[in-house]
């Protein structure tokens, strides 16, 4: 599949509609947290994908400071092979889109003949995305480029995608920016990790996946009420107010990439 950008894409009312309010909406992200419930909501409206990876940093060098944004947090073993500044898929990605022209790169292990590409195709395939997109924007002066991977498409990617993700990148691009600015000034809160002991991270874990206290209850061999305490006490060290906020912040901090949300044989029942 060429990645080449589609000409004007015809959108109806409604997508014109969710179109400016999502643009409207990035005006507002300026921290993590902001930016986490933007792409995660009102941009995945228009490019559906599990894991946003953002780069920022020396583009035609390969210098680039790497992140995810996902609702399921990439355990251990896919975020060192996105990542890893020697030879991860992402700065292999950048350099397949710099070394194409700078236009919107779309693949899939279904996408058809993409030879030349075959082994990074076959890399991310190992890593959960079979259908990738990626596209950025080169540094200007007195400040970094971007470049974002949207991995784990729900579908073959096409010249609509390649169109939409053209279209958002400045948008995308700024927000990233913001975002980065907002901690280079040193506005960002102290990241609450340390805070959070053993057995919250566990119930964090499961709370992430969408199991109730009861069921958190009978998998660390603890009480639903306990697991309750448990959870208001994270929630409170994390400043947010229900569950949903905890799994986007924690999406956010990353707090249970490296966890083990296992129970500790030793532990005591608490």
């Amino acid at each position: 599949m060429n990645a080449i950008t589609a000409p004007f894409e015809r959108l109806d009312p409604r997508d014109l509609e969710h179109l400016l309010l999502t643009l409207e909406k990035s005006l507002a992200v300026k921290t993590r947290t902001h930016f986490f419930l933007w792409t995660q909501g009102a941009l995945q409206g228009f490019v559906a994908h599990e894991a946003l990876w953002c780069a920022q940093g020396e583009l035609e060098r390969l210098r680039l400071h790497i992140e995810p944004f996902s609702r399921a947090v990439p355990g251990e073993r896919v975020t060192r092979q996105m990542a890893d500044p020697v030879d991860g898929l992402l700065p292999r990605l950048a350099d397949e889109w710099l070394r194409h022209g700078r236009r919107p790169l779309l693949l899939s292990r279904h996408g058809g003949e993409q030879t030349a590409r075959r082994q990074l195709i076959a890399e991310l395939a190992r890593c959960g995305y079979d259908h990738v997109a990626a596209h950025g924007v080169r540094e200007a002066q007195g400040e970094g480029g971007s470049f974002f991977v949207y991995a784990g498409l729900g579908h073959l990617p096409g010249a609509r995608d390649a169109w939409l993700i053209d279209l958002l990148m400045p948008h995308l691009h700024l927000a990233w920016q913001r975002v980065r600015q907002h901690e280079d000034d040193g506005t960002t809160a102290t990241t609450p990790v340390a805070l959070l002991t053993r057995r919250e991270i566990q119930v964090l874990h499961w709370v992430r996946h969408g199991k109730t206290n009861l069921e958190i209850g009978q998998i660390l061999g603890i009480s639903a009420p306990t697991v309750k305490n448990h959870l208001q006490n994270l929630m409170r060290k994390l400043n947010v107010a229900n569950r949903a906020q905890a799994v986007a912040k924690s999406a956010t901090l990353r707090l249970v990439v490296h966890s083990d949300p296992r129970p500790a044989a030793t532990a005591p029942v608490q």
